[in-house]
């Protein structure tokens, strides 16, 4: 079952360069222990396929997490992702696989409905 939910629509900056992750999501996100600027970030996207992004973060008072640009690019470019696309971000907790963290991309339909792509 799903704790929090956050969700992002993508920016053009977020399409072609690195993804800028609003701060709120760093609770949700695996713990970056004590002095280090970047954790792994093992997902899943909506349709089961897995993931790994490097979230990063400054040192310093404004953290302005990041999705390093190696895998986030990948994963823009396998959804064909554009400007106006959502992010849908969430950890999991499972009775059986235990803690495991979701990274939807969805797309709107021709209907107006949103879907995981």
């Amino acid at each position: 079952m799903a704790a929090q939910q956050f969700e992002k629509h993508l920016t053009p900056n977020d399409t072609t360069g690195k993804f800028s992750v609003p701060i709120a999501w760093l609770d949700a996100m695996p713990e970056f222990g004590e002095g280090r600027q970047q954790v792994l970030l093992r997902a899943v996207d909506g349709v089961g396929f897995g993931w790994q992004f490097i979230c990063a973060v400054r040192k310093g008072r404004y953290k302005k997490p990041v999705l390093n640009l190696a895998e986030w690019g990948r994963f823009v470019s396998a959804k064909s992702l554009k400007a106006g696309d959502r992010i849908i971000f969430y950890k999991e907790e499972n009775e059986f696989r235990g803690s495991q963290y979701r990274f939807r991309a969805q797309k709107l339909d021709a209907y107006g409905n949103w879907v995981d792509v």
